[in-house]
């Protein structure tokens, strides 16, 4: 499993039980990127359990490429400040972890947006079996051909401006409000810059 894009995966019914769900928003502060200390996200963790986890479920075990796959995370997602550079490799709640790799092998990112507009999720070739960037350039040299600058500050003005040097684009992701779109949790990949708005996602992190 790579990439992969379906149109149309929530209806509007869909969107509408989503948007009423009432758990506690939690909020999320990155302590990587270039909004260090302030509130990069809300969060609405969704409970397994739940009906809606229930519901989510049974839509990614119809989808083949996702049979039996276990939800190692669910959350309604509203992001304030776009986030950097970062892979999905472990599931956290504000960098705590919830899921072990070691015993649910990962398997792959889910972003849906609840609403439209001018967003995009940019996901790099560049992978690792942990999640901080940072991490990755200390084990990495940069590269002869990476971003060009015109994608760069298109997409990822808000990155720390040495990530560039290390990354190249494989796939960028405009948001169309339903659309599924997975992608492996190896993967590095960050919010494009959007600026003073918001936007809102149902985010799901799965394991084989």
């Amino acid at each position: 499993m790579d990439i992969f894009t379906i149109e149309n995966f929530l209806n509007d019914d869909d969107i509408n039980l989503a948007n009423a769900l009432k758990e506690k928003e939690e909020s999320f502060f990155d302590t990587e990127g270039v909004y260090k200390g302030k509130i990069t996200s809300t969060q609405q963790w969704i409970n397994p359990s739940s009906e809606f986890a229930k519901y989510m479920q049974n839509k990614f075990n119809a989808i083949e490429q996702l049979k039996n796959n276990t939800i190692d995370g669910l959350q309604i997602l509203r992001s304030k400040n776009p986030y950097d550079v970062h892979s999905d490799w472990i599931v956290q709640n504000n960098q705590v972890p919830i899921a072990d790799p070691k015993i649910n092998p990962p398997l792959c990112t889910i972003v849906i947006p609840l609403v439209a507009g001018d967003y995009n999720t940019i996901v790099f070739d560049q992978e690792a079996t942990y999640n901080n960037f940072s991490e990755y350039k200390k084990h990495n040299t940069v590269l002869e051909n990476y971003c060009p600058d015109s994608e760069w500050q298109k997409y990822c003005s808000h990155c720390h401006t040495e990530d560039q040097k290390y990354l190249t684009i494989k796939e960028i992701f405009n948001w169309q409000k339903g659309t599924l779109f997975a992608f492996d949790r190896k993967l590095f990949h960050c919010s494009s810059n959007f600026g003073t708005s918001s936007k809102k996602a149902i985010v799901a992190w799965l394991s084989r």
